[in-house]
């Protein structure tokens, strides 16, 4: 892994250092975390997701088509991964959505920046969109055993997550222009996702019973799925097709090896999961993946 990958791990997870001194010492709090959360969710994220399409507006639209096809590709394969392999080891449905769902935005976003450049944040973009139909649609149903309220699905999937992605899609594939007026303030509002996601990721760690959390074997066994054999899985795969060295096996492997999104909580909460599971998922993912990250982004290279 080189110097300059190595420094950017270093400064995510000093960051969510920070993040859990702040929640410690009391400068953040429950409430500080929601409303923080809520402001890249509906601002900061969707500000950046525009700015690497803009930066990609010249984009072969063969390879913005090619992405989707391999993020629609993933999202076929790992849920079905996660339906069996929950019904081999007699886990409840709460683990299929923390299988399935990685923290795209929060940590995919700073690490394919950092390590492939700012422009490259724009496949994980495309990925987001899938994944925020997917987790709307299949998630929920999942929950709820096959059901769900359609007008309620179709009004979570117009978030300004998907939004955003939908428009960078359209600035890539039609090559639209943007007035530098326009590129100058989701650049700026952009810059801010990277390191306000990882304090909040770090301040939401603070509140947790580290012991109690790990005295769970089933969690252990969801982590190494989710952060060793899942990326593995889908790598090979990809590799498969398009070759190891290939970009967007790379991206797509690093995703998927990402810790539980947060998400998968918030879904939790609403339709009737097992809230504080999903949130013990979270942790114990987000803590080995101190390790798993590094690794993965050594052996890719």
């Amino acid at each position: 892994m080189s110097a300059g990958v190595i420094n950017q791990m270093i400064l995510l997870f000093g960051l969510m250092a920070v993040g859990y001194v702040c929640n410690k010492t009391g400068v953040l709090d429950e409430i500080a975390n929601a409303r923080l959360s809520s402001f890249l969710l509906k601002a900061a994220l969707p500000a950046t997701i525009v700015n690497s399409a803009i930066a990609q507006s010249d984009l072969d639209r063969s390879v913005v088509l090619s992405t989707m096809a391999v993020a629609i590709g993933v999202f076929i394969v790992t849920p079905a991964m996660s339906f069996f392999l929950t019904k081999f080891f007699k886990m409840e449905a709460t683990y299929q959505l923390m299988l399935n769902y990685s923290n795209l935005a929060f940590m995919g976003f700073p690490i394919i920046g950092g390590v492939f450049g700012a422009d490259c944040i724009f496949y994980g973009a495309v990925f987001l969109m899938v994944f925020n139909l997917h987790i709307f649609s299949f998630g929920v149903m999942t929950l709820q055993g096959g059901g769900g309220d359609l007008k309620t699905i179709g009004k979570k999937l117009l978030n300004p997550g998907i939004i955003s992605a939908v428009i960078a899609f359209f600035i890539v594939m039609l090559h639209i222009h943007v007035p530098e007026q326009v590129t100058l303030l989701v650049s700026g509002l952009g810059s801010v996702t990277t390191p306000m996601a990882m304090i909040v990721i770090g301040s939401q760690l603070g509140p947790v019973n580290f012991l109690e959390v790990l005295k769970k074997k089933e969690l252990y066994l969801m982590a190494l799925l989710k952060l060793v054999i899942y990326p593995v899985v889908v790598f090979a795969l990809l590799s498969l097709i398009l070759g190891p060295t290939h970009l967007l096996t790379k991206i797509s492997t690093i995703l998927v090896g990402l810790p539980v999104a947060g998400n998968v909580t918030m879904l939790c909460s609403e339709y009737g999961g097992d809230t504080a599971l999903s949130a013990q998922g979270t942790c114990v993912s987000t803590l080995f993946s101190l390790l798993t990250i590094p690794l993965m982004l050594s052996l890719l290279g």
